[in-house]
């Protein structure tokens, strides 16, 4: 099929198929950029809009009446990068006049508290009206918040003893307080914060709870899903925990209309064969710094949790896992290599999913799937990925993609091409065809600026700039003088 046919009109396209699920890029490079826009996004469904994530910085993205328009914010996790401006955009819901409800934040149990225990100390002190006073403001004033995913049916609770103490316990939903023999609290003296042990009912072994069982499992969670609907718009959204892996409490998202579903993967580490890993090895516990006797007879125990876990992962979590991505249309993070806590892009560049896109980018990577940045726009149309560009949808089709810090590029591939890709370390690479390296394959590049393609420019001399009425001209330096001429974008044009 020629490229120039298969780009669709927008307005077509809503006219015979809705229920698309628009993604606006507010912001996606990787939390130390050069380009500092870290993680930012608007997703909209049938005019109904919602931020996911806010770690970008939305106020001049999306202006004020942009940010009260929003429904609400989904976030994966408490990382600054991707939460940096929830603060601001509350107290900015809080303090307008226009504003008559909460500002809803989304997540499930445990991201829901980070949030909470990071946001408080911005939050709920002020001056009162007249500035003659501090005012206490409690945060739930403020935050409407919204679980997603089933609640935890075992957790860690501070519990007032009524006489001016208080004491760390573990709980059941109905109150009920769990003994040693069945789960412990292990606070680990460098960091000072709680964390769950749990012994697993039909393994017996020793696991931290949060970590071991996917949302699908009930000897942890409650049975109920607790999707996020929301009517008006035909929107379903999923928690999705079982393929996250990132350290601190984290969750994915899937959104789904009728007709559509994407799956924002979150910051996580995909990699089949560690999955696998954690799931199948079994570590002895370690009584080096505490006796057995002291850990089967006490609750709280002040020690390092790694020393008791005994196995990572469930089964049933590795299967799920494996299982997460099938169906839909993915935006996926993506970093280099040796990354720990992201995804390195050998591991996952050639993995079996046919509809998938980069985010979270490094400011220097090559690859052969579609990356997003900033002010793109793309739509997720049944099972297809497209990217709407000056009131059209073109998909994502060229053979390479390049990111090279505040410029884009792509690629095609071509017999008469004057550069080559090039691969070095499960990374990719552009050189000149006459450079001595063997090339994946040949290619001609093109430049892209703002969801088009121009020819690439090779002089010093000659260079494009995006004009305020959206054209682009090509300007060209001369030793007198400075012209330039408007060129046309050959996307969908150049085979």
């Amino acid at each position: 099929m020629n490229r120039t046919s298969i780009y669709l009109n927008l307005r077509e396209l809503y006219c015979t198929v809705g229920h698309d699920i628009i993604i606006d890029v507010v912001g996606n490079t990787s939390a130390f950029s050069m380009m500092g826009e870290s993680s930012g996004y608007m997703i909209t469904v049938n005019g109904h809009v919602y931020l996911l994530e806010c770690g970008s910085p939305v106020f001049p993205y999306l202006g004020y009446k942009g940010i009260a328009g929003i429904k609400g914010i989904f976030g994966t996790h408490s990382h600054e990068d991707h939460k940096r401006w929830f603060t601001d955009i509350v107290l900015f819901n809080f303090y307008n006049p226009h504003s008559k409800e909460r500002l809803r934040l989304i997540s499930c149990e445990p991201v829901l508290e980070e949030y909470r225990k990071n946001s408080k100390g911005a939050l709920e002190r002020s001056l009162s009206i007249d500035s003659k006073r501090i005012v206490d403001i409690p945060y739930d004033v403020m935050v409407e918040e919204c679980i997603i995913g089933p609640r935890e049916k075992y957790f860690i609770n501070l519990k007032d003893n009524k006489d001016g103490t208080f004491r760390y316990c573990i709980e059941d939903l109905d109150g009920n307080e769990i003994g040693p023999d069945r789960a412990k609290i292990f606070i680990n003296h460098r960091a000072n914060r709680p964390r769950l042990l749990f012994k697993d009912e039909d393994s017996g072994e020793w696991v931290e709870p949060a970590s071991y069982y996917p949302f699908s499992s009930t000897s942890f969670y409650e049975k109920e899903k607790n999707d996020f609907y929301d009517d008006e718009a035909g929107l379903t959204v999923r928690a999705i925990k079982s393929s996250v892996w990132h350290g601190l409490p984290s969750v994915a998202f899937k959104f789904m209309t009728k007709k559509s579903s994407l799956l924002y993967s979150a910051d996580t580490v995909w990699k089949p064969s560690l999955w696998k890993e954690l799931c199948e090895t079994y570590r002895p516990q370690h009584f080096d710094k505490v006796s057995r006797d002291e850990f089967e007879k006490s609750a709280i125990i002040y020690a390092d949790i790694n020393d008791f876990i005994e196995r990572t992962w469930s089964r049933e979590r590795y299967e799920r896992a494996m299982e997460a991505y099938k169906g839909s249309v993915v935006i996926h993070d993506i970093a280099p290599k040796k990354s720990i806590v992201h995804t390195d892009y050998a591991d996952i560049a050639n993995a079996p999913f046919e509809n998938m896109i980069y985010t979270h980018n490094p400011d220097n990577l090559t690859s052969t799937r579609p990356m997003l940045s900033s002010g793109k726009r793309v739509i997720v149309n049944g099972e297809k990925l497209f990217e709407h560009v000056k009131g059209k949808l073109f998909p994502f089709d060229a053979d390479i993609y390049i990111r090279h810090w505040s410029r884009n590029m792509i690629g095609y591939k071509s017999k008469n091409g004057p550069y080559k890709v090039i691969e070095r370390d499960g990374l990719l690479g552009i050189a000149e065809i006459e450079r001595p390296e063997n090339g994946i394959m040949q290619v001609e590049l093109f430049e892209e600026i703002n969801g088009e393609y121009f020819p690439l420019l090779t002089s010093a001399d000659e260079y494009y700039s995006p004009r305020p009425d959206g054209r682009v001209e090509k300007i060209k330096i001369t030793k007198n003088r400075t012209s330039g001429r408007v060129v046309k974008s050959v996307r969908g044009k150049i085979r």
